[in-house]
């Protein structure tokens, strides 16, 4: 038996588990949640839920506030710790993503090591996989998310990456730019997934020249052999025009929103006609989707 380090000790003090198993942390004054928003991809005339994003929500005298106003009142030296206590907090939510087979689904969940500068936490972040095998959780369910990957140590980058890729775990990178040294850097990466935000795509959408020159900023993207994922789709008109980029996945509040780890997620396909119904628009089925 591994014995555990202090930190990973540290970690698991943080932990709460209620009377059925969910897995909640108290940091502070702060509460932590994990919330699921589930993720399609496109098969032919449907959009087919294959897995879900794994958020934190933090609760401070009865209001909920985002991950990122929780970070905001978090002290610069704790913040480290916090982000690792979210991710094993959204790791051992895994199995309570609602549906009947979790094992069948993914779960995407991202990381941020620019808060986790020391040897230790990036060796903790590296355990992931281990820590998978503990829960009994497939590595290649999981997708991990590396949070501002263009610019972390290439070393530190490629490094974490490997290790993760190495266990079956998909990287996944958020990137919209172009230049050489990015693409250079992707190609080396080889990411997975390749994610793009809502709110760039929502005014890349907004600026005529943006939106000629996004097929292109596409096709270079998944060219390197990345999915690409749609992030934050809040209007039909915005799936509409995510389904027109051939997005392989996409995901937002249109689609369905988070809800609380527990909470029943509808594995049902939804009718592509249905949805953009209200724009009148005939729906192009331009390819067939394969479930990777």
């Amino acid at each position: 038996m591994v014995a555990k380090s202090p930190l990973e000790a540290e970690l698991e003090r943080a932990l709460l588990v209620d009377e059925i198993g969910i897995v909640s942390a108290v940091i502070g004054p702060h509460r932590l949640k994990t919330t699921h928003q589930p993720m399609f991809r496109r098969d032919g005339a449907v959009l087919v839920p294959f897995g879900a994003e794994a958020r934190i929500v933090a609760e401070r005298d009865g209001a909920s506030e985002t991950a990122a106003a929780f970070f905001d009142q978090v002290p610069l030296p704790q913040r480290g710790f916090a982000e690792a206590v979210c991710r094993k907090l959204n790791l051992n939510n895994f199995h309570h993503l609602g549906i009947d087979d979790p094992h069948g689904f993914d779960c995407y969940l991202a990381i941020d090591p620019r808060l986790e500068a020391s040897e230790e936490a990036m060796a903790e972040i590296a355990a992931v996989p281990r820590l998978l095998d503990t829960l009994e959780v497939p590595a290649t369910s999981l997708i991990v998310e590396i949070l501002d990957a263009n610019f972390l140590s290439l070393d530190i980058l490629l490094g974490l990456a490997g290790r993760l890729r190495d266990a079956g775990v998909r990287i996944a990178v958020a990137e919209f730019r172009t230049g050489q040294p990015t693409v250079d850097r992707l190609t080396l990466l080889r990411p997975d997934v390749i994610k793009i935000d809502g709110n760039w795509f929502r005014s890349a959408q907004d600026s005529a020249a943006t939106t000629r020159l996004l097929p292109a900023v596409l096709n270079a993207f998944t060219g390197l052999g990345a999915k690409l994922l749609v992030q934050g789709i809040e209007t039909i008109r915005e799936l509409d025009a995510a389904l027109g980029c051939e997005a392989d996945y996409l995901q937002g509040r249109a689609l369905a929103g988070p809800a609380p780890a527990g909470s029943i997620i509808d594995p049902g396909p939804r009718d592509l006609d249905e949805l953009l119904r209200p724009l009148r628009k005939v729906v192009s089925l331009r390819r067939r989707h394969s479930k990777r």
